[in-house]
């Protein structure tokens, strides 16, 4: 493994040589070629309401030029407007690509245009040559470059125009072709699409998603085609779409038209790379000789590609998409998707076995069979064979894939392209799973007291890509991390929950299902109800499968729906007690987006629930959606099944009712203290005895600082009044000591003077401070007070306050007065205690709160995390294991493990508890992420939130804070990350 990372290191550092001594010749400045057509740049009104990123889109213009004698030359160029500070942060620096293999670059302009003054910034802007590998988390090597432009002395309201040329194309493809989208989502003034076409043979032209005007000349050779638009509509697509999906309007040219055409350029290229060389005859002879069936034998060439040859890609040039020599592949035990299918499809044809290569597209899937025919349409490339009668499907890029023939998991991206002679089309994908996805059964044994332990074992069958996934999990995770998130996963729903012993993991080499069992037990498996006690079970896998989307009003977009998908739960639970009885039942759940069967049986004291789930469909239409929600709560209904045990003369237990509103207890109780509290001062007011020489509100120092602390600050005031209204008895004065104890800290230099001239009356001498310390202490008073309500620790600096009065406190108690009416005021009285009891909460609740031991009110930045919040983020895979949290905001109120969302270095991530309290999460990285949406709250009591659009036009819902406009530093930081990780300006309209 080690020789293997050297290997990497040592070949990036060689490519990025290599790159850099290409780009110093590719990259050049030059204007445009004369036959760039020049268009005049509009700037109307901004529409403010509709602009995201701060950036207003005046133009988008792409130019290409092709012959048959010249190399292919592509002009863009791009105009747009910072309307504010993040506009600014988002414009000011470019990133352009190409590929020095077969791709020169010339930057043809670049200024800015400020109160209608062109700026030329070509002089005065840094310009870099960067190697950006941006596949290469993905072991892909492309050799790609990118120009990385940075812009000097841009402002607000700034107009960038800038453009380039790339000349060349890639030398594998044969025949022509590009595509343009023509709408987005944010609005864009101007776009120009144009080929000159130079070639004799015209270009055929389709739409998708609607038609613009072409504009059609004919040249000496060829013609000159163009489209131009202004102010088209923008459109937005909803959340939770299928991969297939897309609402936008796309124009394809292309110099083929059937896909024969495709299948014909791309035969030569892997028919070349197929081959039987004697190191490969020794492999099928090594594989003839372990396996006597035919069936084994396809089954361990595939295994021998999977596992012995690694996955690693240098698509650098024609590499693209020619395929390496099956020998060579072999040689060098790495190879991408092409590599590998050859060197499987040579063993396979080794071993006596035809099989062909089958191009698929993973993210338009079935789009992709209407999509107009172009050889640049493909990112994968597969196995297809087949075998008496039945087509199988290999992909020899997997891992971790275990199973017979029968019972392989086999890829399923809808439609291929089999590249085979006589093939003229696409080709069906999909085939039955052999097994279920997921198969639980879960066994509880009731024992007959309600105190007694439950013990609870479940296993879980994964099947199909399932098993592939759980068992790459564990692989990459250890055992012991997923038995941990196992068990916390259960812990959520029972308290009690313990592990007897550890889990067990089994891989049938057959079926090629990965199989776990756990085994637990439960205290407080009952839950009390009324008088009686209650527990329900539910299919919370089916459950999960069927989901509640974010967006019920989908403007025709349909809902993505897992098809196929099929689960079976059996859930048995063995009663020791034999008095229990239940009806047998049966309910079935059907209609156009799933089936369910339920059965409930009852024999020998054993009650089992059985449930069986399978989708009809991969997508739900948006029109759809409330009948699909309404048989949603009929399978909710159908896959819950709740037991209850009548009461009980138990000891050790006391029945409560569960259907208590707690938060109005809660509410009552605390509305009933203070009435009491109330109450009990009115009555202890009007019985309070009269102390004779009594001159102020005496109390101890203890009782002061305690009691002032428990009831948050509110005796501070009080003692105030008590001591303001003794002044104005004394004085006669027109006063307001209720007023002077609401606003104790601006009246405490005035209270202190009134003491200070008593002392001086009484004693001769000021025998509390000095004015000057007092005056100090007033200060840090008052500040104390200010930062209290807002700095991140105010709590704890509270703690504080009741000191900084204990001067004033101290001379007060020390007065000569009747030392029985220290006493009596220093005592703690039945409702000083209730109160004091009631706020300590509150009270230790902000301590801890400001720690960070529980969830913020505001966004945090990750270095206020303790270790324990991140590694539970990384061991339930919410956040990659080695990234750090940069910002963290929770809407939980006490466990920050039930929601939150933030970002990473590289990711935004978001994560909640559904309806049946099941961890869910959503993750981007910013490379995949188009553009984000912004609703800021209009106060700091309601909440922001941010919606992320991928460039598969899925959606990502995060919930954030307005508290101190922390919410604008995080998006303001997400946009940073989003711009760093895209690779150009362009590509995100183009």
């Amino acid at each position: 493994m080690k020789w293997m990372h050297l290997q990497l290191k040592v070949l990036a550092v060689f490519l990025f040589f290599v790159s850099c001594f290409a780009a110093a010749e590719d990259y050049q400045v030059a204007p445009a070629a004369n036959w760039v057509k020049h268009h005049e740049l509009l700037t109307p009104e901004i529409p403010r309401d509709q602009i995201r990123d701060g950036t207003f889109y005046l133009m988008l213009d792409t130019q290409l030029q092709v012959s048959e004698q010249a190399p292919q030359q592509r002009f863009n160029r791009t105009v747009m407007q910072a309307v504010n500070q993040s506009g600014v942060d988002y414009i000011s620096q470019l990133n352009i690509d190409f590929d020095p293999n077969y791709q020169s670059l010339t930057l043809n302009s670049l200024g800015i245009i400020r109160d209608g003054q062109y700026i030329d910034k070509l002089n005065s802007a840094e310009l870099q040559v960067l190697q950006r590998e941006t596949d290469l988390a993905s072991r892909i090597y492309n050799g790609t470059l990118s120009l990385n432009v940075i812009i000097d002395d841009m402002r607000v309201m700034d107009i960038l125009d800038y453009s380039y040329t790339v000349s060349g194309s890639n030398p594998v493809y044969q025949h022509f072709s590009t595509k343009r989208t023509l709408n987005w989502s944010v609005p864009i003034v101007q776009q120009f699409m144009r080929v000159k076409w130079q070639k004799p043979t015209p270009l055929y032209i389709n739409f998708m998603n609607g038609e613009s005007p072409v504009t059609k000349t004919k040249l000496d050779t060829g013609f000159d085609y163009q489209i131009s638009q202004h102010n088209e509509p923008t459109l937005s697509s909803a959340s939770e779409v299928p991969h297939w999906y897309s609402p936008y309007k796309e124009v394809y040219f292309s110099e083929v038209n059937n896909w024969q055409e495709v299948i014909n350029w791309s035969l030569p290229l892997y028919q070349s790379a197929i081959e039987v060389s004697p190191a490969i005859e020794t492999i099928a002879r090594q594989i003839k000789f372990q396996h006597t069936d035919l069936e084994s034998q396809i089954v361990a060439a595939l295994r021998f590609s999977q596992d012995e040859v690694r996955y690693l890609g240098l698509e650098m040039g024609t590499n693209s998409h020619q395929p390496t020599p099956a020998s060579e592949t072999l040689a060098l035990r790495y190879g991408d998707c092409k590599d590998k299918t050859v060197l499987l499809i040579s063993l396979l044809k080794a071993l006596g076995v035809e099989a062909h290569p089958a191009l698929v597209n993973t993210e338009e899937r079935k789009r992709t069979a209407s999509l107009p025919v172009s050889p640049s349409l493909f990112d994968h490339v597969i196995v297809t064979l087949e075998h008496q009668g039945k087509r199988y499907w290999l992909d020899p890029t997997i891992s971790y894939q275990r199973g017979d023939l029968a019972h392989l998991a086999q890829p399923n991206y809808d439609v291929a392209l089999i590249i085979k002679q006589g093939e003229t089309g696409f080709t069906d994908m999909f085939t039955e799973p052999a097994l279920k996805r997921i198969q639980v059964f879960d066994s509880y044994q009731i024992p007959e007291g309600i105190d007694e332990p439950v013990s609870f074992s479940t296993q879980y069958k994964y099947g199909d890509f399932e098993a592939i996934n759980r068992r790459s999990s564990i692989a990459e995770n250890s055992l012991k991390s997923i038995e941990d998130d196992y068990r916390e996963y259960y812990q959520d729903t029972y308290k009690g929950l313990k592990t007897v012993k550890p889990m067990l993991v089994e891989s049938p080499e057959d079926t090629g299902q990965l199989i776990t069992n756990e085994y637990y037990t439960i205290d407080n498996f009952w839950r009390p109800k009324g008088n009686d006690f209650q527990n329900d079970f539910y299919a919370s896998e089916i459950q999960n499968s069927v989901y509640k989307p974010e967006q019920r009003e989908r403007n025709n977009a349909p809902m993505w729906f897992r098809y196929p998908n099929n689960i079976e739960t059996t859930i048995k639970v063995t009663f020791t007690d034999t008095n229990w009885q239940f009806n047998d039942e049966q309910v079935t759940v059907d209609n156009p987006f799933f089936h369910l069967e339920k059965r409930v049986t009852f024999k020998d004291s054993v009650l089992t629930l059985y449930f069986d789930y399978s989708a009809k469909q991969d997508h739900i239409p948006a029109d759809q959606i409330n009948l699909y929600l309404s048989e949603r709560k009929k399978l909710n209904n159908a896959t819950h099944y709740g037991i209850i045990k009548y009461g009980t003369n138990s000891a050790t237990t006391t029945p409560a009712d569960d259907e208590t509103n707690w938060y109005s207890v809660f509410i009552l109780s605390y509305l009933a203290a203070i009435i009491f509290f109330i109450a009990a001062w009115r009555i202890e007011a009007s019985n309070r005895p009269v102390f004779a020489e009594q001159q102020f509100y005496p109390v101890s120092n203890s009782k002061f600082v305690i009691y002032s602390l428990l009831s948050l600050g509110i005796f501070i005031h009080y003692w105030s009044y008590r001591n303001w209204k003794a002044i104005k008895e004394q004085q006669q004065s027109h006063i307001m000591p209720i007023a002077r104890g609401i606003f104790a800290p601006l009246f405490f230099i005035p209270l202190l003077l009134e003491l200070c001239k008593h002392s001086e009356q009484t004693f001769g001498k000021n025998k509390i401070m000095p004015v000057a310390v007092g005056f100090v202490l007033w200060l840090a008073i008052i500040i104390s007070e200010v930062v209290s309500y807002n700095w991140e620790y105010g709590t704890w600096l509270f703690l504080v306050t009741p000191i900084l009065w204990l001067p004033l406190v101290n001379y007060i108690q020390n007065l000569k007065q009747p030392q029985q009416a220290l006493e009596y005021h220093s005592q703690w009285r039945a409702r000083q205690v209730i109160i004091s009891i009631l706020m300590l909460p509150w009270l230790f609740y902000g301590l801890i709160y400001e720690l960070y031991l529980l969830p913020s009110s505001t966004i945090v930045t990750g270095d206020k995390l303790w270790s324990y919040q991140v590694n539970f983020l990384k061991r339930k895979e919410i956040i990659p294991a080695n990234e750090s949290v940069h910002y963290f905001y929770s809407d939980a109120f006490i466990d920050f493990k039930t929601d939150g969302n933030g970002i990473t270095e590289n990711t935004i991530f978001s994560y909640w508890e559904n309806e049946q309290g099941v961890l869910e999460k959503d993750q981007r990285r910013f490379s995949d992420i188009k553009e984000i949406n912004v609703d800021y709250a209009k106060s700091a009591l309601l909440t922001t939130t941010v919606t992320v659009i991928d460039h598969n036009g899925d959606e990502m819902l995060l919930f954030l804070s307005h508290e101190d406009d922390l919410d604008k530093k995080f998006v303001a930081e997400v946009e940073r990350l989003i711009k760093a990780n895209t690779p150009t300006t362009e590509q995100n309209a183009d």
